[in-house]
């Protein structure tokens, strides 16, 4: 596993403990060895990841797409940077580039991002570790969500080994750097 992909908020306002958290995982990922694939942002928690990979010594790679190409937006300190023409492009290329993929909470982009790797998972177009990281309990209510949609059988229980939940950087990094692909059941209820 060389680059992990992260997706998370563009949020300057959210509460510090956020932004230790991205501080900590860019430094981890960089101390392990992994590149940063993500949205070349500055801001948020995406621009905080960065700062702090790069500041420790690790690699960046931004891909961010032409609509949000703007001045104090995107990061001028990526190894290398990438302007798609628009948003499922830009995922595409992520997807490509990322041996994981970590989302730190965000909003309806970061959700979005994770529900797409999570299907493309859950339908065996790839089998990446993907892990939610829950600081603060953000994404308690999400995994309750998944809960009812594992008694209401819109999906089998067996899919909880798609993603793992993690509440620390230092855990998503020991699982990603543990990871072994499962095996998973097939799609269809009979």
């Amino acid at each position: 596993m060389k680059a992990i992909a992260v997706y998370c908020s563009s949020s300057d306002v959210i509460h510090q403990d956020y932004f230790n958290s991205a501080n900590q995982l860019g430094q981890l990922m960089a101390n392990s060895g992994y590149e940063l694939v993500y949205g070349g942002g500055v801001v948020g928690l995406m621009g905080e990841v960065a700062r702090s990979v790069k500041a420790n010594g690790g690699k960046t790679f931004g891909v961010i797409p032409e609509a949000l190409n703007l001045e104090n937006v995107v990061h001028d300190i990526d190894d290398e940077l990438v302007i798609t023409k628009g948003m499922r492009e830009r995922k595409a290329l992520m997807d490509e580039r990322a041996d994981g993929f970590v989302g730190l909470p965000g909003g309806f982009g970061t959700f979005e991002e994770m529900f797409e790797v999570l299907t493309l998972k859950q339908l065996g177009y790839h089998n990446k570790p993907i892990v939610f990281l829950n600081i603060r309990g953000y994404y308690d209510k999400l995994l309750d969500m998944f809960e009812h949609i594992y008694a209401e059988q819109f999906a089998k229980e067996q899919y909880r080994v798609l993603y793992h939940v993690s509440e620390t950087a230092a855990d998503t990094i020991e699982y990603l750097k543990s990871y072994q692909a499962p095996d998973l059941p097939d799609k269809w209820f009979m």
